[in-house]
């Protein structure tokens, strides 16, 4: 029986999520110098909220895809 066809546990797809936004809010945090998301550009313009909704949106997709390894199912 091989792990590779199995999907991936809830816990571990969670995880990834907290991981990854937390990844991109050190890189933002980083570029803005400022700890506090609501003075970031990003959180207050039209624009940059329709980024961070494709951000996210990317973000969540990719976290509870069940595609492992690259691979098509």
């Amino acid at each position: 029986m091989s792990l590779d066809k199995k999907e991936k546990p809830l816990g571990l797809k969670i995880t990834e999520l907290i991981v990854f936004n937390f990844v991109w809010y050190s890189i933002f945090s980083l570029i803005y110098f400022d700890l506090n998301p609501l003075n970031w550009w990003l959180f207050t313009s039209i624009w940059g909220r329709v980024i961070l909704i494709v951000l996210e949106y990317g973000i969540i997709m990719s976290s509870f895809s069940n595609n492992r390894n690259n691979e098509k199912s």
